[in-house]
């Protein structure tokens, strides 16, 4: 079982580093390791993000930034 610690943690900084990201292939590369970093967390056998009824996480980063965009 994979430590989920760990896993919030690197998907934390995939999105800080893509959001910091000037390089538009930079930025990219670090969205797609975020996601996957999120999808293993949300495979993980222990629970940790639910799901609102329409299937959005109840916890989206993106409205904190997270999303990739340069603010």
């Amino acid at each position: 079982m994979e430590d989920l610690n760990y896993l919030l943690k690197r998907e934390q900084e995939e999105i800080m580093r893509a959001k910091a990201s000037i390089c538009f292939a930079a930025r990219t590369a670090h969205e797609g390791l975020a996601q996957g970093y999120a999808k293993r967390i949300r495979d993980h056998r222990l629970p940790y993000r639910s799901l609102v009824t329409d299937e959005r996480s109840a916890f989206d980063p993106a409205p904190y930034g997270g999303g990739g965009t340069r603010s």
